[in-house]
């Protein structure tokens, strides 16, 4: 079933769903705290210990504009990467422009190399948390 398209999927929407979801699992969650390498969106602590979490959504911009948001949130989350003992992640909607973007990541393993886990958040508020492996298969299913 395909998602519609007509609705953005806005960033501070994405972030509460995200919210949500970490609270039910257990998490305390903060959002923009400050940090010794600068303000992530989400600082969650909880069974599976401390992660920093940088959210994306879309906006009017269509693909060129979710390509620049999920770049533009990797590049944020690679300069949180200074506590060893957290755990990192990008989060971002599961809409057909993110899907497009994802695209361009197949084949690639810098999120294995990185070790960084993604949140997929879909509209109907169901959050998926993919590891580097488990999502290079999601990619390659794309």
């Amino acid at each position: 079933m395909s998602e519609p398209t007509e609705r953005v999927f806005r960033e501070p929407v994405v972030e509460e769903m995200l919210i949500d979801h970490l609270k039910q699992a257990g998490y305390c969650v903060v959002t923009r705290p400050r940090v010794p390498s600068g303000y992530p969106d989400i600082v969650a602590e909880g069974p599976e210990g401390k992660w920093l979490i940088e959210v994306k959504g879309e906006d009017k911009g269509g693909y060129t504009s979710a390509e620049m948001n999920f770049q533009m949130g990797l590049g944020q989350i690679m300069t949180r990467m200074t506590d060893k003992n957290a755990r990192y992640g990008l989060a971002f909607p599961w809409t057909p422009d993110f899907k497009k973007v994802l695209r361009k990541y197949r084949g690639s393993d810098g999120f294995e190399r990185l070790g960084l886990s993604l949140f997929v958040v879909h509209r109907d508020g169901r959050v998926i948390r993919y590891d580097a492996t488990g999502f290079s298969d999601l990619l390659d299913s794309l």
